[in-house]
């Protein structure tokens, strides 16, 4: 194992682009010769406390010269120079899966199928742990598989709050956590740029499930491009607000996704394609009666959740695979039965 010390020395000191500091290193050959050189002054006594408080915390710090450290994060434009971890990192296929936080409930429910079928064939599905989709992907995975979440905070500080439950779970099934950042760091707006780098550069291939225009779930898609990672992304309603960022990846050259045989077979995974994958034909009871509600006219999902006494996860679900089997037709908010 590296001595994680003259790395967090020289993070701990540094106050410039990252990619200044790499252009250090290069010219330095490694961070003990770089503090040697009196080019930058770490404080040791500082590093040598944080990597106390990374242990008393359970965390392992993890340099780019350890054996465990994720090869693929190697050779991104903009490496991390050391991370933090809980848990167990990813081997094998990994796929990112990242979306909206203000997602509709198809987009959950799709972002839930997709992982879970993912993760079933033994993929690990990475995301970010934000509402919305990203929550979805880690559900979904853990249904069936393994999940990493990668932070924009430091590991003691896991965020958002309303999803610490989530992350302990993610442990819990044999997944891990990640972060560049500090034990005891907060989230910070301008983390999450740079956290999705990681979660697109870790996986081999990047799924947009739902994003809007100008959303930050595009930093991911933009990211994995500069990578060399190929993208794939899940159309929507062309006049939905809800679906205009991951529709103009489409119409720019990503790849689509309709189905989760789409995505094992861009991970060259065809072998491991099992029937049904992300089925669209719709069954069991609640389908049935959410197709006998409709027969006596339209409805909304909120009218329908209350009049059969379904959580909105199911509801959600059973609406999308009926609407993907063209049973029902959706029109905002309005649903209706097709003949």
């Amino acid at each position: 194992m590296d001595d994680p010390i003259p790395w967090l020395a020289i993070l701990l000191a540094w106050r410039r682009p990252r990619r200044d500091l790499h252009a250090l290193l290069a010219e330095s050959a490694s961070p003990e010769a770089l503090l040697r050189s009196g080019r930058l002054r770490g404080d040791l006594a500082l590093a040598r406390a944080e990597r106390e408080r990374a242990v008393r915390a359970g965390l392992r710090l993890v340099t780019p010269r350890d054996a465990d450290f994720p090869a693929a994060l190697r050779d991104i434009p903009d490496p991390p120079l050391l991370l933090w971890s809980r848990g167990v990192l990813p081997s094998g296929p990994t796929l990112a899966m990242v979306g909206s936080r203000r997602a509709s409930a198809r987009g959950v429910a799709t972002a839930r199928a997709f992982a879970r079928d993912l993760a079933g064939a033994g993929v690990w599905v990475v995301s970010g742990l934000a509402y919305g989709i990203d929550a979805a992907a880690h559900e979904g995975a853990l249904e069936a598989g393994r999940t990493l979440a990668v932070l924009a905070s430091g590991l003691e500080r896991v965020s958002p709050v309303g999803n610490r439950a989530l992350a302990r779970r993610i442990l819990e099934r044999g997944g891990g956590w990640l972060s560049e950042y500090p034990t005891e760091t907060p989230a910070h707006a301008r983390y999450f740029p740079e956290r999705n780098r990681l979660i697109s550069g870790i996986a081999q291939l990047s799924l947009i499930v739902e994003a809007r225009e100008a959303s930050g779930t595009l930093w991911t898609a933009g990211h994995a491009a500069e990578q060399g990672r190929a993208v794939m992304a899940v159309p929507g309603p062309i006049d939905s607000a809800a679906f205009r960022g991951s529709n103009a990846l489409l119409r720019d050259g990503a790849g689509v996704a309709l189905e989760s045989a789409d995505l094992l077979t861009a991970l060259s995974l065809e072998s491991r394609l099992c029937a049904p994958v992300a089925s669209v034909a719709p069954g069991g009871p609640l389908a049935a009666q959410l197709l006998a509600r409709l027969e006596e006219g339209p409805s909304d999902a909120d009218t329908l959740q209350r009049a059969l006494g379904a959580s909105a996860a199911e509801l959600s679900t059973a609406l999308l695979e009926l609407e993907l089997a063209g049973r029902i037709a959706r029109e905002g908010s309005r649903l209706s039965r097709l003949r």
